[in-house]
Order: structure tokens, then sequence, then C-alpha cells
């Protein structure tokens, strides 16, 4: 158990640097997550562009849980259209991830949660907007790279129950020691 808590704080770690250093929330904690678990999916990675700032930075759904909502959907969603019992039991994990983040945050949504955290909400569509609010996310000791890195760790968390379970396609994706 020590080892896979440390893992789950590496992984928070990578996703709150990630946020930091590149930004794209959506896509600084799916690339932790897909680093930390062996798994190397340009297209995938790609694919969360659209989700940073809460859905093309409008402040919707935040994108450090979109990120990981996909990640959690990448070893237990399904593959074909046809597979309803996999889409559903990839649902039920992903809703895990989403309640857990709800529950800590008190809300999914980008825009509430930097008004929670800064005191406002920021038009991150526009660059002044963006580059204010990551000044101040580097004076901050709790902002958006943690709300990252607890993404992270929760999609990690369940991403280890995907795994326990012996869910195939998560098993062939993921090059991890466990």
């Amino acid at each position: 158990m020590e080892a896979r808590e440390s893992f789950l704080s590496d992984v928070a770690k990578t996703a709150c640097m990630n946020e930091t250093r590149y930004h794209l929330c959506s896509q600084g904690t799916l690339a932790a997550l897909m680093r930390a678990f062996g798994i190397h999916d340009p297209d995938v990675l790609r694919a969360s562009t659209a989700f940073a700032g809460g859905g093309v930075r409008r402040g919707h759904m935040c994108g450090a849980l979109s990120g990981a909502l996909m990640f959690v959907g990448l070893l237990a969603g399904r593959d074909d259209l046809e597979m309803k019992d996999q889409a559903v039991r990839g649902l039920g994990y992903c809703d895990k991830v989403y309640r857990a983040f709800e529950e800590k945050f008190g809300t999914v949504l980008c825009r509430q949660i930097q008004k929670d955290l800064y005191g406002r909400e920021y038009e991150l569509t526009r660059q002044e907007e963006r580059d204010e609010m990551h000044a101040l996310m580097e004076k901050m000791d709790f902002a958006c790279p943690q709300v990252c890195g607890e993404a992270a760790r929760m999609a990690a968390l369940v991403a280890f129950e995907i795994l326990d379970a012996g869910h195939p396609v998560a098993n062939s994706l993921v090059r991890l020691e466990r």
C-alpha cells in the first residue's frame, strides 16, 4: 500500500507540474496519468486539447476532471458502439471519479472553481485574462495546478480498481509494475 500511495503522490505531482509548466489542464492531467501508467498515445493526448479551461476555455466542466475522465474511459470504456455492457461499466467507473471530484471541490464547473480559488472568474478565451490567472497561480499554495493533481490522483485510484478487476483492455494498455 505504501508503494501505491507513493505512486498516487507522483501522479498528482506530475499533473500539477504539467499545468504549471504547460497549461491546458485537460492535457496536463491526462498526460500525467498516461505517463504514470505507461501508456503512450499522442492521438488521445491530442484529443484532450478541446477540454482545456472548461471546454475550449469556456469555463464549463473543469478540464482537469475532463482529462481524468478521458483516462478512465480509455481504460474501461467501450471499443465499439455495439458494446453496451462495456459502455455502462466504463460510465460507472467514470462516475466514481466525477463524484469524488464534485465532493472535493463542491462543483465540477471551471468558472466556479476559479471563483472559489481566485475570488473571481476569468475569461480564458482572452490572453490577458489567462496571463493574469497564470501569474496568480504561481503565487498560491492551492490553485489550478493542484486541482489537476487531485483529479489525477482520483483517476489513478479508479484506474487501480479497474486493473485489479482484471479488465482485459486496461490490462493490455497499461505498462506498469504492479
